[in-house]
């Protein structure tokens, strides 16, 4: 048997053996006694008794009982609602209590509790460790895959938005460099090159994406520039997540919650009882190991941790307040007055070591020297010492405060191999691997090709210009008479109408009303496929980006999020409104974008 599996073994037969543990043990069983009977017996009498334990040992979050009552309640939906309001007294944070009570309000028609509570039951799993956790690692990934879609639905709108300009103008270039055939083979080439090197056709995509930013608006330009920021850090992302789940939260961690919520966490507690050979000889270990055992009832066990903390060189004089008002809480007046005598000569600014000797001192009967300790106390405490601390099973004894700054102060002094054996390890710069993954280089390789070309072209070759009435692609330098607005051909149908013939102006027309009406079912059809891509369109693209980002998070939360992570993270959770809610997000901002699509140009 290992020294680690001999360890929990003493725990577990201390916390058997420990008469003040079967007082908790013995209202837990009463607890379950009632819920076992089949004549229907009242709960409240045994759950206050087993609230009244835990307070005595100033335990205020029960979390090992509270869970069993959830599981309890979830396998008997029809048992009286006293189960789940012993729940929430035993466990206040536990979320699980709030959805089942919400459940059963809702089943009842008061609907208005029920939304209450429910929402209270939210509140407590962000409060609640376990759920915190989990639902803060499932709201990144949720983010990750909505903001991921937004970004390569908006990345496409703007390719497909600026492809017949680029197309122009790649042609234009051959015809430069060579004749009419030769020159439409080049240009070819020059639109699809990725895929003449061997690329692929998402090298392609982000190829002509880039290619585009010359034709977009400044506004346009700096959202498709933040797109391959975007999608260039995602793998990382992914990778930090995917190890931030798979890595448990460290012991230390566990034991810094328990101390400051005072909750009971059996789990935790063996596994930090599992690391007393590694720190035999560290004080702050042996205060913070005997203070979870006292929580625990293990009075006995607590008992040997204070004498290992008390005895090391510099140990803190709060071990020694702990052992005295053990001493004093088993009627051993004049061994708790001694222990009170070391704490004070250790330091003597430690008013509770001056609080509890006056009580001892009350106690031997010696009620002047129990002034003068009384009155040393308030000094050093500011006032009234009977507030400091936590309250013992005798209310006039106070024990000291063990909390997650202890924990603090132990972490600080560990080395690295010890940080990795209560479960802490060194940020790691292994994710940061993976803005060279392909995907990542796709995007940023792709943004740099985009900004050189973007340098390029402003200074050298202006980009082919979109006439706004008829849709032609054109360039300034093609011919004479054509603006940064209109084609010729429209300059002279629009702005010199008395010397174009009536049929050429009838013609044109014509082809303004085609262009006008194929336009605009492209942009309704892609305002329903992607939304926000009317408004990026208009160069509206504040709004337009907004409302992708919107549609994508809410509809990667109806699909992902709700039932592959909230069904699983609390499953006494009613998914329901939450999927609701996201759908009617989502429908709104579907529906933002398709309005702005019927509206006139």
């Amino acid at each position: 048997m290992n020294p680690v599996t001999r360890a929990v073994l003493l725990v577990c037969a201390v916390l058997a053996a420990s008469p003040a543990a079967a007082s908790v043990d013995e209202a837990w069983l009463e607890v379950q006694e009632v819920l076992s009977a089949p004549e229907g017996r009242s709960l409240q009498e045994p759950s206050d008794d087993l609230i009244k334990e835990a307070e005595e040992i100033d335990v205020r979050r029960m979390t090992p009982y509270a869970a069993a009552l959830v599981s309890w309640s979830f396998a008997n939906p029809e048992a009286e609602g006293s189960v789940l309001e012993t729940i929430i007294a035993i466990d206040p944070e536990l979320p699980a209590s709030y959805f089942l009570l919400s459940s059963r309000s809702w089943r009842q028609g008061g609907y208005f509790e029920s939304a209450s509570t429910y929402f209270k039951g939210w509140m407590a799993s962000f409060r609640y460790e376990v759920t915190r956790r989990h639902l803060l690692l499932s709201i990144e990934v949720w983010l990750i895959i909505g903001t991921t879609a937004a970004s390569l639905a908006t990345l496409l709108v703007m390719m497909f938005r600026t492809l017949r300009r680029s197309s122009h103008d790649a042609m234009t270039v051959g015809k430069k460099i060579f004749e009419r055939g030769n020159a439409v083979v080049f240009g070819l080439v020059l639109l699809l090159l990725p895929l003449f090197a061997g690329l692929g056709p998402a090298w392609l995509a982000v190829y002509l994406f880039v290619c585009g930013w010359v034709y977009l608006a400044p506004s346009q330009r700096a959202v498709a520039i933040a797109i391959c920021v975007v999608l260039a850090l995602m793998p990382m992302l992914a990778e930090s997540w995917q190890r931030s789940l798979l890595r448990e939260p460290a012991v230390t961690d566990r034991v810094a919650v328990m101390l400051d919520e005072r909750q009971l966490n059996p789990s935790a507690l063996r596994e930090f009882f599992g690391l007393k050979e590694d720190f035999a000889g560290d004080s702050t270990y042996h205060l913070i190991l005997g203070e979870l055992l006292r929580m625990h009832s293990a009075v006995e066990s607590a008992k040997l941790e204070f004498q290992a903390a008390a005895v090391e060189p510099f140990g803190d004089a709060r071990s020694l307040v702990f052992l005295g008002n053990m001493a004093l809480e088993d009627g051993n007046v004049q061994l708790a007055i001694q222990y009170y005598d070391e704490a004070i000569e250790t330091n003597s600014l430690t008013a509770l070591a001056y609080h509890n000797r006056s009580s001892a001192y009350d106690l031997n009967r010696r009620f002047e020297q129990g002034d003068v300790a009384r009155a040393r106390a308030r000094e050093l405490a500011g006032g009234r010492s009977a507030s400091l601390g936590v309250r013992g099973r005798d209310p006039r004894i106070r024990y000291p405060t063990v909390s997650s700054d202890d924990v603090r102060e132990f972490v600080s002094g560990l080395t690295e191999e010890e940080q990795l054996r209560v479960g802490l390890s060194a940020p790691s710069w292994r994710s940061a691997r993976q803005f060279l993954s392909p995907i990542s280089i796709l995007f940023w390789g792709g943004g740099l090709v985009g900004m050189g070309l973007l340098f390029i072209r402003s200074r050298w070759f202006p980009p082919a210009r979109e006439c706004t009435k008829c849709g032609k692609v054109y360039r300034l330098d093609d011919e004479p008479g054509e603006s940064p607005i209109y084609c010729r051909q429209c300059v002279s149908v629009f702005l010199q109408r008395d010397l174009v013939p009536i049929d050429q102006q009838a013609a044109k027309l014509a082809q303004v009303r085609r262009w006008d009406g194929w336009s605009t079912v492209v942009r309704r059809v892609a305002s329903v496929i992607v939304p926000g891509s009317a408004q990026i369109v208009q160069d509206r693209t504040a709004l337009g980006v907004g409302i992708a980002l919107v549609a994508w998070v809410a509809l990667a939360g109806v699909i992902v999020w709700v039932p592959r992570f909230l069904e699983v993270i609390e499953p006494t959770m009613p998914v329901r409104p939450v999927a609701v809610v996201l759908v009617l997000i989502f429908l709104a901002a579907w529906m933002r974008s398709i309005i702005a699509s019927w509206q006139r140009r």
